[in-house]
């Protein structure tokens, strides 16, 4: 594509420089977006929707969102534009899958009992939680990782254990949904990862 700037090849917007992880961790460099992000990752939300969760001012709320997060770091799309009283109010929400193939759901679908994340969306939850010092909540809770060698024996063993973990805490999470109501539920992120440990590229010169 001749002319074009490496961002523009890739399909990223004109001003949102840099690779999907730079964009998301030039997103989260700031408390009001990494604010934004983590109500997003519930669902979609409009400056003013999301400034009366927060509890912050509108115009601050709507800077962010859509001339930071959607125009400079593109991580957030416009989902739906609805008019309220001769103006137009517009939705957005994350489109937080470029590093993963993680299935964003929940369209069409009954409400399920658990939802596969996005790395990027782990993310954002994850940092919300120190931000709000949340891990002492709940016994237990930790962002723990893990960096060992192993073979094909053992990799064949270690996906055979995470698929039965992953089948265990699913049946929870689906007996604690036909529990609504239930005091004390809340939510939590759980998962297993595993993925080659290598080194990136150098930059490009």
């Amino acid at each position: 594509m001749i002319g074009s700037s490496p961002s523009q090849q890739n399909g990223a917007k004109p001003g949102a420089a840099g690779t999907p992880l730079d964009r998301v961790l030039r997103a989260l460099n700031h408390p009001v977006r990494r604010r934004i992000m983590r109500i997003l990752v519930d669902g979609p939300g409009s400056a003013t929707t999301i400034s009366q969760e927060i509890e912050m001012d509108l115009g601050v709320v709507s800077y962010h969102l859509s001339q930071v997060l959607a125009k400079e770091c593109d991580v957030v799309e416009l989902a739906s534009s609805i008019p309220r009283r001769g103006a137009v109010e517009k939705f957005y929400r994350l489109k937080f899958h470029a590093l993963s193939d993680a299935d964003p759901g929940g369209e069409g679908e009954a409400e399920p009992a658990s939802r596969r994340m996005s790395f990027e969306e782990c993310l954002i939850v994850a940092v919300a939680a120190m931000d709000a010092d949340a891990f002492a909540a709940l016994e237990g809770s930790a962002w723990d990782w893990s960096l060992t060698q192993v073979d094909e024996i053992a990799w064949r063993e270690i996906r055979a254990a995470s698929d039965e973990f992953d089948a265990k805490m699913r049946k929870a999470a689906e007996a604690s949904r036909r529990r609504a109501g239930a005091e004390g539920a809340q939510g939590i992120v759980v998962g297993v990862a595993a993925f080659p440990a290598v080194s990136p590229p150098p930059p490009a010169a």
